[in-house]
């Protein structure tokens, strides 16, 4: 596993990634301020305010595409850009969200150079290799794999899901139901598992009952949250858990957290999936089973802070979101470890050479 050198390709992705989320991210987060609404109909009028919102809006549906390239791009150079870009446009289509553009930018990677390797042609074709057989039969292969064999278990997954949240409607089951949901709102940070989730509760909020969109609202907030208050608390326990490059990202994080908007906090996430994704779990478990014994319900659908209006008992959803992030805050000091800061990144870019192309006429 170690020669996959899986991280450090995770990280030059990652390295991309910071400038176009903090872009996308700051772009949804003014035109939220300023009012603005995603826009339907470009024919219609349309405010500033609007076209920064759905601008960002647009340009964060794209992550699985573009993490899933630019990991491709790292492991294959120039012909895996072409099958990472394809496969993540799958990943969006189908709903495999972040952690599916992942997983097929890494596959994309692969088996380019694996095909490589095998695939051998007379020298009169071989200027055809890299610009069109690589991606084309990479783009092929892992897109069915992705479609039929990864899907799969994705789709029972979402559909055991939705199964088990209406099981859970009524009845004594509030607390458990608000630790389900906060959990499941959280845990993929935006994947197709919140989207169930998303659905699931706006069918509650469009029957006037509101507390099951109140918590996805607050546990969607937990993560860069927990991330913030995490980094001051282990500074004041002088733990060395963050990177510069961390801390970097997590101003951005935090602002575009109080929009409920995840995908800044992808850049620290990402370096410790594993232990991170577990403080999520457990914050945004306690945030859910709080809002949902307070009673706190919301009649606006999304926008973080910007929905406290539509919040009843902000006092106590704030309280909830405080006491998960803290819990989320204590469990990154026992479990994070703080990522290596040399990251290498071949920032020189070479010329392209055309001269494999062989052109017959």
């Amino acid at each position: 596993m170690h020669d996959l050198q899986l991280k450090k390709h995770a990280m030059t992705g990652i390295s991309y990634l910071i400038p176009y989320v903090c872009a996308a991210g700051m772009l949804m987060v003014i035109g939220n301020i300023c009012g603005g609404h995603t826009i339907t109909d470009y024919r219609g009028r349309f405010s500033i305010p609007d076209a920064l919102t759905t601008l960002g809006g647009d340009g964060l549906g794209l992550l699985p595409v573009f993490i899933s390239t630019f990991i491709a791009y790292s492991i294959a150079d120039r012909p895996g850009i072409a099958p990472g870009f394809l496969l993540g446009l799958l990943c969006k289509a189908n709903g495999f969200g972040f952690l599916g553009g992942l997983l097929s930018g890494y596959l994309g990677g692969f088996v380019v150079n694996w095909l490589k390797k095998v695939i051998k042609v007379p020298s009169f074709a071989e200027g055809i290799v890299p610009q069109m057989i690589l991606p084309l039969l990479t783009t092929i292969i892992v897109g069915l794999f992705m479609e039929y064999i990864v899907g799969v278990p994705i789709i029972a997954l979402t559909d055991g899901i939705n199964t088990l949240l209406i099981s859970l409607q009524g009845g004594s089951s509030i607390i458990i139901l608000g630790l389900i949901l906060g959990t499941l709102s959280a845990i993929d940070y935006g994947g197709p598992i919140n989207k169930v989730v998303f659905v699931f509760v706006l069918g509650f909020m469009t029957e006037g009952i509101g507390a099951p969109i109140a918590t996805l609202i607050s546990a969607s907030m937990i993560a860069p949250f927990g991330l913030t208050i995490g980094y001051f608390l282990s500074r004041i326990l002088k733990r060395d858990l963050y990177s510069q490059q961390e801390v970097d990202a997590l101003k951005s994080a935090f602002l575009m957290g109080c929009c409920q908007i995840t995908e800044g906090s992808y850049p620290i996430i990402l370096n410790d999936l594993v232990r991170i994704t577990i403080c999520t779990g457990v914050g945004a478990a306690v945030d859910g089973a709080l809002t949902m014994y307070w009673d706190c319900s919301s009649t606006v659908p999304a926008g973080g802070f910007f929905a406290l209006p539509g919040i009843s008992h902000p006092g106590l959803w704030l309280l909830s979101l405080l006491i998960g992030s803290c819990v989320f805050a204590v469990l990154i000091q026992l479990l994070k470890r703080k990522p290596s800061e040399e990251i290498e990144i071949d920032d020189t870019e070479e010329d392209l050479d055309l001269s494999s192309i062989k052109i017959s006429g």
